[in-house]
């Protein structure tokens, strides 16, 4: 889809994937509950 809306309305590839994604991000902000996540602890090898 990124491809054809950049021939079709001239911007880059790259740039509607951004797009998309700075999107799809606020949404899930809007939505997901992360009260119940809690951190993890990794111990280096």
């Amino acid at each position: 889809m990124a491809l054809r809306l950049s021939k079709a309305l001239g911007r880059s590839p790259e740039s509607w994937l951004v797009m998309q994604n700075a999107y799809d991000l606020w949404q899930a902000k809007q939505t997901v509950e992360l009260d119940k996540v809690h951190s993890v602890k990794l111990d280096a090898a």
